[in-house]
């Protein structure tokens, strides 16, 4: 599937067209291993099992990614995460904002499926790696839920509290039977501020860099199939 984007770079905006043969969904890739161990107790008490490894990587398919702000899924028991994810080409690494939104309810019986049963929301602008790669650790990572007309803040973090761009492609690629190009890379999500999880209406996320006043933001709608009679 071929999806259209666009850079910001120092020199101005391009647009770039890009072929997404597929996409690899990291998890539990805090550089921070108690902050790790929080997550996976944060979804132990929703009733995930552990993960049998960590990090943990899970693919899907490109029709599972989208740049709609409004989605439609099954159940009431679903949620967001913040990540960002990587484009990689033989020239270039282009990274941007995403929403790992993930089916509550089945995560319980099969982590990978619930994956593959919600869309996968990116941004539809991205930043080049290499002029934000002096910094990286710095820049900050967020998200809030909206539920009811109330706007929490969700997650909070900086990009430092992430495995560095460079291990989580090494990682990748281990599990590729061909080269990272055109696989969508996500990086995994930091932890809950308030430990549970927020079913709600809206859900946005931001990457912000203070150091060049700039941030990519991904923002989208929840709906539920209210239309059918269960």
């Amino acid at each position: 599937m071929i999806f259209q984007f666009v850079v910001e770079e120092k020199a101005g905006k391009k647009e770039i067209a890009y072929e997404i043969k597929g996409a690899v969904l990291c998890g539990y890739t805090g550089r921070n291993q108690a902050a790790v161990r929080k997550h996976i107790e944060e979804l132990a008490r929703e009733g995930v099992e552990p993960p049998p490894s960590v990090p943990t990587l899970y693919p899907k398919p490109p029709w599972g990614l989208t740049f709609e702000d409004a989605i439609q899924v099954e159940g009431r028991e679903t949620s967001g995460e913040v990540e960002f994810f990587m484009l990689v080409d033989e020239s270039s690494i282009y990274v941007g904002v995403a929403s790992d939104h993930t089916d509550r309810e089945l995560e319980r019986i099969d982590i990978r499926k619930s994956k593959q049963l919600c869309p996968t929301i990116l941004s539809r602008n991205l930043w080049n790696y290499e002029e934000v790669k002096e910094t990286w650790d710095q820049i900050q990572i967020r998200s809030w839920a909206i539920k009811d007309g109330q706007k929490s803040i969700y997650q909070e973090s900086t990009l430092g509290s992430i495995l560095p761009p460079e291990d989580l492609i090494r990682l990748v690629q281990q599990q590729l039977n061909d080269r990272i190009g055109s696989i969508a890379l996500f990086s995994g999500t930091p932890p809950l501020l308030a430990g549970e999880m927020i079913f709600a209406d809206r859900f946005e996320g931001e990457l912000l860099d203070a150091n060049f006043n700039r941030k990519i933001t991904v923002e989208y709608d929840i709906h539920t199939l209210e239309w059918f009679k269960d």
